[in-house]
């Protein structure tokens, strides 16, 4: 068996799957932008009051569309999501602040009193934009739209007051008439400063639950590494079963298998080769592993250590072990056939089992946790599958595994073994078929 260094990924998985949904959260924004803008534009053309109304909307939402272009061959190529996000919501912002502009030269200009372009439909759009910029779970989108808005309506109040023919009435005579309501605009701006930070907590709060939904799958993926699918749904409905420090006393079976002569197998190969060639290997072992319901303890290089009975132990952990290794034998003929009709050597391994208690649970500090087995058990099975060699067999059991196994399954006695660090010798039994 070889060791095998473990390299730091640069990336956390959870890290990256939530990138990726923040991408497309941003993709789907930028799309419903651009439909926005597609009704604004077609919308002047229908309702707009002059032709410069309707070409000057169209120009602004070609603007805009040309950004969006930009954002959209940006996302495809998952580069500067965050700043493409930011820049939708100011090109947001940018079309709140013109079309009332737009609106008021169309309907005359100075001829118009300049109230009027707060009496339009700025503030129902500016609700409706604050609220699409929370599609990306992203809390300072909506929030910058709703900032961006609310300056836009303070900035055009300010320039109205400052116009001589501005009258300064109440509610009714801002509504029915020229007058500018004060009060009636800075409710419109609390409100839309109001909206703006509940869709942003309301998108804090949809991000935490997608960051929770994240770290989920990602700790599914990584039992699934480990532990057969139903063993991985189990634990996944339970919320427990392998979490925290600390371990329990308890039966299994453990397996240990090893190709034979790897390292001469390999050392003429290119490091690429060879890992392709230990991963067709692994990848038939581990299918056959999980049908029968074992868990991977850990990759030793080109060994594979196995246990039946984790988490939780069940009267025919030692059969379902063996008949593990038989599946896997015969995989492991199907994979030579493959490998010879390609013209590659075959793969030769050695397989040994022993059923004993261990200790099973989460081994190491709170910082890096292991779910593993350790006890005299574990070194007991090592060696079994160390005999292979030294017997010339494929499949070795010990006799606790034999002493639990239905008489269906075919095996021989083989002479006594000496364990190395253990006084009594080992009774070991071949596998045939």
């Amino acid at each position: 068996m070889t060791e095998t260094a473990t390299l730091p990924r640069p990336v956390r998985q959870s890290d990256a799957l939530l990138a990726e949904r923040e991408r497309k959260g941003v993709r789907t924004l930028t799309f419903v932008r651009a439909v926005a803008l597609a009704i604004i534009a077609v919308s002047h053309w229908v309702v707009g009051a002059s032709v410069f109304e309707k070409v000057a909307a169209t120009a602004l939402a070609a603007i805009a569309a040309v950004a969006i272009v930009v954002s959209v061959v940006l996302l495809a190529r998952k580069r500067h999501v965050g700043a493409v996000g930011v820049a939708g919501s100011l090109i947001d912002i940018a079309i709140l602040a013109a079309l009332p502009v737009i609106w008021y030269v169309s309907v005359g200009g100075q001829a118009v009193p300049p109230a009027y372009m707060l009496k339009t439909q700025l503030s129902i759009m500016s609700l409706t934009l604050v609220a699409l910029n929370a599609l990306a779970l992203r809390p300072l989108y909506p929030i910058l739209v709703a900032a961006g808005a609310v300056a836009v309506h303070g900035a055009l109040m300010a320039y109205i007051l400052a116009d001589e023919r501005t009258v300064v009435g109440g509610y009714l005579d801002a509504i029915m008439g020229p007058a500018l309501s004060a009060e009636f605009t800075l409710t419109a701006m609390m409100t839309i400063g109001l909206v703006g930070l509940i869709t942003g907590y309301m998108a804090y709060t949809a991000r935490r639950t997608v960051v929770q939904g994240v770290q989920l799958e990602v700790s599914n993926a990584r039992l699934g590494r480990y532990f057969s699918p139903g063993v991985v749904a189990r634990i996944a409905d339970e919320g427990g079963g392998v979490t925290g420090l600390g371990g329990r006393t308890q039966d299994v079976a453990v397996m240990f298998l090893d190709i034979r002569g790897f390292t001469a197998m390999t050392e003429k190969l290119a490091p690429s080769d060879a890992v392709a060639l230990l991963s067709q290997y692994h990848e038939r072992m581990v299918q056959e592993i999980f049908r029968f319901g074992g868990t991977i303890d850990k990759f030793i290089g080109d060994a594979i250590m196995v246990t039946f009975g984790t988490p939780d132990p069940a009267n025919d952990d030692a059969e379902r072990a063996v008949r593990a290794g038989l599946a896997m034998n015969r995989a492991l003929a199907d994979l030579n056939a493959d490998r010879s009709a390609a013209g590659q050597p075959a793969i030769r391994h050695g397989i040994g089992i022993h059923y004993g208690p261990v200790i099973a649970g989460n081994i190491g500090t709170e910082s890096r946790l292991e779910y593993t087995v350790i006890g005299d058990t574990v070194n007991v099975a090592s060696r079994v599958e160390d005999a292979c060699k030294a017997t010339g067999e494929t499949f070795l059991i010990s006799d606790a595994v034999q002493a639990r196994i239905p008489a269906d399954i075919a095996v021989r006695a083989l002479a006594e073994h000496q364990v190395k660090g253990r006084q009594a010798p080992v009774r070991l039994f071949a596998v045939d078929g």
